[in-house]
């Protein structure tokens, strides 16, 4: 894409080219002066080369890999579970219930009955007034003298030094160089005129001019001046306050206080006691004997036999094959074309226009 854009590009400045030397090319033509034909003579084609891109159909051979399927044979070994059947001889033991007779002694435990006189002590209560004293603490204000620290902000002048451009403008004459040549001739003057121009195609010579410049001259220069700013100060000031101090204070009230006084009592109550007496019975109970049991059971059960097999795979081989494809290649090729070209002194101002 980029080779394909410096062609294009190319051919359109010698297209460009082509159509500045047919319109006389330069600053100023040769209208003014009565046209080419009249100064310069008829204008003359010179036959050109010149190459065009142009693009072409070209084969060309690749190698590709390609992949074909080829059928192979694979031996492995399976397992397969095959039934066998077999005898075995199990045996369990089985609880088998029997009665038996046992005798069995117990203890029972008879109650007695008795009636008798029992003392016992009561709390009785007695209520009473009596005085007590308590502690009350009572509040009151105290007026106490103190200091207290007062920030106040005072003003203050401060020196503060800055830097100050006292520069001043002034005018100055300097030399500077002429523009260079571009052309045959020169398409400014030199020195004011056309004097250093040569009208058999050379170019003037340097020259310089001098112009006016307006040039700003710097000064630095640092000056000091008084700032007022506030700054905190901090005073002591002699002040009143005032604090809750609680004093104790003892006061008398009447509160009724309960007593209590023990006083006998006598009461009569029934109280059972237990006698105990040995008794014997015959308890008949089932108890399970334990008893052993052999049987014998066919019992089916499977083993691995390994069995070789053959069996085919697909597998996908690669190969390398040439083939032909068509792609599109840019290629230069040399085209003839026709450019005027003029002696045409104009552009030197050679007619005075």
């Amino acid at each position: 894409m980029n080779r394909r854009l410096l062609v294009v590009l190319a051919l359109g400045l010698l297209l460009l080219a082509v159509d500045y030397a047919v319109a006389g090319g330069g600053y100023g033509g040769c209208g003014s002066c009565g046209g080419c034909a009249s100064c310069c003579g008829e204008v003359q084609y010179v036959e050109k080369t010149i190459y065009v891109p142009e693009w072409v159909d070209e084969v060309r051979t690749v190698t590709v890999c390609e992949y074909r399927q080829e059928v192979r044979q694979v031996k492995e070994t399976v397992y397969r579970c095959q039934p066998v059947v077999k005898e075995v001889q199990r045996s369990c033991i089985e609880m088998v219930p029997e009665q038996r007779v046992h005798k069995v002694q117990y203890a029972v435990c008879k109650p007695v009955v008795k009636e008798i006189e029992k003392t016992y002590t009561v709390c009785v209560p007695v209520w009473k007034e009596v005085e007590q004293q308590y502690t009350v603490m009572v509040p009151f204000q105290e007026k106490r003298q103190g200091v207290r620290r007062v920030c106040r902000m005072v003003e203050v002048e401060v020196p503060h030094t800055y830097c100050v451009d006292r520069g001043h403008w002034e005018t100055q004459m300097v030399e500077v160089p002429c523009a260079p040549c571009r052309v045959r001739c020169c398409r400014r003057r030199c020195g004011g005129c056309y004097a250093g121009c040569d009208p058999c195609g050379g170019c003037c010579t340097p020259c310089t001019t001098t112009v006016c410049r307006q040039v700003w001259v710097p000064n630095i220069v640092q000056e000091t001046v008084m700032v007022k700013c506030c700054k905190p100060e901090i005073t002591e000031e002699p002040c009143e306050y005032f604090v809750t101090v609680c004093k104790p204070e003892v006061r008398v009230c009447k509160v009724r206080v309960c007593e209590y006084q023990q006083e006998p009592r006598t009461v009569k109550c029934c109280v059972t006691t237990y006698e105990t007496q040995i008794c014997e019975r015959e308890v008949v109970c089932t108890v399970c004997v334990p008893k052993k049991k052999t049987w014998t059971e066919q019992v089916t059960c499977y083993q691995s036999v390994p069995e070789e097999v053959v069996r085919d795979v697909t597998v996908c081989v690669p190969q390398q094959v040439e083939k032909e494809i068509v792609c599109k290649v840019c290629r230069m090729v040399p085209k003839c074309v026709q450019v005027p070209v003029s002696n045409c002194c104009c552009r030197r101002r050679c007619c005075g226009c």
